[in-house]
């Protein structure tokens, strides 16, 4: 595999110091781009190492962050993979060649796969994030399945996005990764996670413990777009039936422990109230409007 083959998008949004140098050491090896959410740039660079710079000047959400990359590394035509990353996600320099690599062998037996992630550990206690209702198998090749996973650390083959589309930016940031392998897995591709590669990453802000179970907390303000979000997902077809009922349950317990339990919960409850009510009415464009205006 040529590295030149291989992109990787970066996205940023108030990164701190130690966001940006990961990713100048990123940059110093590898093509691609970093997308920045900030308000305010860190740079006036346009191009860091061999990474393009674009700042939005505004939070146009992860997805459309997402989009701004994809289109502009597609356009270099040796573009055949593309591996995405977190500011905050930690992993060695030579992972895009990694990741990329098993995405490689395990197509080989897996011809239709699409998007490829990492073992997930959390990044304060080492622990694997595990769904607390679903339990997967991994093969013999170190593959295991999955209906969804999340973007960080991921590995794509770049044709995945004239076939399955954009990433949905009406969904801003929550479930953005999970809608797109739903839609990817409704038109016949596989998407999973592989063992021989992993990353440390944090989902939400902390963890809060209820008996057995581990609940992430996330920042307030992200409440609004979980909600919202699930009751639009709950429109769609291809999202998985039991996805929708796991999750209603864990929404719906959440709006009546939260205010009780959790720091800032009572804050967190005012979100969700407000994601309900605008979850309520439908999503201005449809999913399909973004597949086919992708190749310029």
């Amino acid at each position: 595999m040529n590295s030149h083959n291989i992109a990787v998008i970066i996205i940023f949004c108030n990164p701190s110091t130690d966001d940006i140098i990961h990713a100048r050491n990123m940059a110093a090896t590898w093509n691609g781009v970093i997308v920045d959410n900030s308000v305010t740039p860190f740079t006036t660079q346009e191009y860091i190492g061999n990474m393009r710079y674009m700042c939005n000047h505004t939070n146009v959400g992860i997805a459309e962050a997402q989009n701004i990359g994809i289109k502009t590394v597609l356009k270099d035509k040796e573009t055949t993979h593309i591996v995405f990353l977190d500011q905050d996600s930690r992993v060695p320099n030579d992972y895009p060649e990694t990741i990329t690599a098993e995405f490689m062998r395990i197509r080989k037996d897996e011809h239709r796969l699409v998007m490829l992630g990492p073992t997930v550990y959390n990044k304060t206690t080492q622990q694997e994030y595990k769904s607390a209702v679903h339990r997967y198998a991994s093969r013999s090749n170190g593959f295991s399945p999955r209906q969804q996973i999340i973007s960080s650390g991921s590995c794509t083959i770049a044709s995945a996005f004239e076939q399955v589309g954009l990433m949905n930016k009406e969904l801003f940031v929550d479930y953005v990764d999970f809608e797109w392998c739903w839609r990817a897995i409704a038109k016949g591709f596989v998407c999973g996670i592989t063992s021989a590669s992993s990353i440390s990453h944090q989902v939400g802000k902390r963890e809060l413990c209820i008996g057995k179970y581990k609940v992430i907390v996330s920042a307030p303000f992200r409440y609004f777009y979980q909600y919202r979000n699930y009751l639009w997902l709950c429109r769609l077809k291809y999202v998985p039936k039991h996805w929708k009922l796991s999750f209603g349950i864990k929404l719906f317990a959440r709006l009546i422990y939260f205010p009780i339990i959790v720091k800032d919960g009572f804050k967190c409850w005012k979100y969700m109230t407000k994601g309900i009510i605008s979850g309520l009415k439908p999503m201005k464009h449809s999913q399909e409007d973004n597949t086919n205006h992708l190749f310029f």
